[in-house]
């Protein structure tokens, strides 16, 4: 008996010596790049090496297997090794790009159909077309002039608040037009409705909403008071280059078409459960249709979840406490439906709490605000002891980002904040809001994110 379980052991020994290392070799991990053989347990096997920050190449051995494989690549989305999925194709060694798969929401986890005699693959991110406007640091966009004894500042969000809240909906649902935007409404709060306005398709029994009632959202488009955003045409992903062209570029000409005059910039998200095919950057499209991707870090607030009204209550408050953008989202309004209307006016109710500190706007005007600020500084040009001269730049592309920057002016102890007064270049006084913080007074002014003088006086 005991030579016999001895026997037994060695040959258990003996079988996972010889599978393990397969099994292993299923899946490998490279700068924090995970790659592996997707729902596959034959002899295949794959490995991935790092040849750059930000490129890899993926070997498949395929150790006798025939069959067409797919093979999964992760790539980190956060921590110090995060990649810029948006910008990540894939090329074989040729140097010709291949058609992967990614999921709508998830960029970052890419499928690449292995077949016929291609074995290995680059992966790898691109530098952007259109760089992003260089960043300029916390001090550029301060001036503490010691003669005047004023500080100059760009406001980290308008109007002196603290925080931003955008409050997002998708797949243009009928109880956006009959719940949400009336609510929203009584509230006084702006929503960004995330619409799939393309025309029934040929074989679909799908009878998209935006399409039979286009009269009611062109009439929500007029008064301005909400946002709208592409959330592609169909809401059914795309099968190649040209397919996916057109569910984004249509849905944002159908969007620029009910917004005549208006900024071209346009929040993006491809949606859930949505697969997309394409040799293409996400980038590219970005940039040709000028979106920006707004895929990512916004709590889900359907009743399915559970506990959305007290999950929002604290997602709010860590927000407000670090000054930042709190994204929430919801799809259906109603009793039944994703999210209860008690529910929905709930979180309001929340959001109103803190109105005086939050900023609740649309997803592009807290991203061009951002993206404005972030590219932007004050330089002093000449001071004395009543006045103040200054310029402005900032790097955005004013035809696309037009939301006005909120400069905070903080007169020194020995003005008087009453008589205090800020011009532009042609002389014209602006439009002040004054506010007392510390028993120190701040006056808010909107200027244009672009490049401008500006002087700051007081009179006796």
């Amino acid at each position: 008996m005991v030579v016999y379980l001895a026997f037994m052991w060695i040959r258990i020994f003996l079988l996972f010596s010889l599978y393990a290392p397969l099994t292993l070799a299923q899946s490998s991990d490279a700068g924090g790049v995970k790659v592996s053989l997707q729902r596959y347990s034959g002899p295949a096997t794959v490995s991935v090496q790092s040849l750059d920050k930000f490129k890899q190449r993926v070997q498949l051995e395929r150790n006798g297997e025939t069959q067409p494989l797919n093979v999964r690549v992760e790539l980190p989305k956060s921590g110090r090794q995060v990649w810029p999925a948006n910008d990540v194709e894939v090329r074989d060694e040729a140097g010709e790009a291949l058609l992967v798969q990614r999921s709508g929401i998830e960029w970052e986890n890419i499928v690449v159909p292995v077949a016929g005699k291609l074995n290995a693959f680059m992966v790898q991110a691109l530098p952007p077309a259109v760089p992003a406007p260089q960043t300029t640091a916390e001090k550029d966009r301060v001036i503490q002039d010691e003669v005047s004894g004023a500080e100059v500042r760009i406001a980290n969000w308008p109007q002196g608040r603290t925080a931003a809240l955008s409050i997002r909906f998708d797949d243009s649902h009928p109880t956006h037009l009959s719940k949400a935007i009336p609510i929203l409404g009584e509230y006084g709060f702006k929503g960004t409705f995330m619409v799939n306005p393309g025309p029934k398709e040929a074989g679909s029994r799908q009878n998209y909403a935006f399409e039979t009632q286009l009269a009611e959202w062109a009439a929500v488009a007029e008064r301005g008071d909400m946002e709208l955003a592409n959330h592609s045409a169909h809401h059914r992903g795309a099968k190649g280059d040209e397919d996916m062209d057109r569910e984004i570029g249509s849905a944002a000409e159908a969007i620029w078409k009910l917004t005549p005059g208006k900024s071209k910039l346009l929040a993006l998200n491809l949606g859930g459960g949505t697969q997309w095919q394409t040799t293409r950057t996400l980038r590219h499209y970005l940039d040709k249709y000028h979106q920006f991707d707004a895929s990512s870090g916004s709590l889900g607030m359907d009743d399915s979840y559970g506990g959305r009204v007290e999950a929002f209550r604290k997602a709010l408050a860590t927000h407000l406490d670090r000054g930042l953008w709190c994204r929430v989202h919801y799809h259906y309004i109603g009793e039944g439906l994703s999210s209860s209307e008690a529910n929905f006016r709930a979180a309001l109710d929340i959001a109103k709490a803190h109105q005086e500190h939050l900023w609740i706007a649309g997803m592009a005007d807290i991203h061009k605000y951002q993206t404005e600020r972030s590219s932007a500084k004050v330089t002093l040009l000449k001071s004395d002891a009543k006045s103040l001269a200054f310029q402005l730049d900032c790097a955005t592309d004013a035809t696309l980002y037009d939301q006005p920057l909120t400069i905070e002016i903080t007169p020194p102890a020995a003005w008087d904040a009453a008589k205090v007064a800020m011009k532009d270049a042609s002389g014209a006084a602006l439009p002040v809001q004054r506010a007392e913080s510390g028993g120190r007074h701040r006056l808010r002014f909107e200027v244009p994110a672009r490049k401008g003088v500006y002087s700051v006086s007081t009179t006796p």
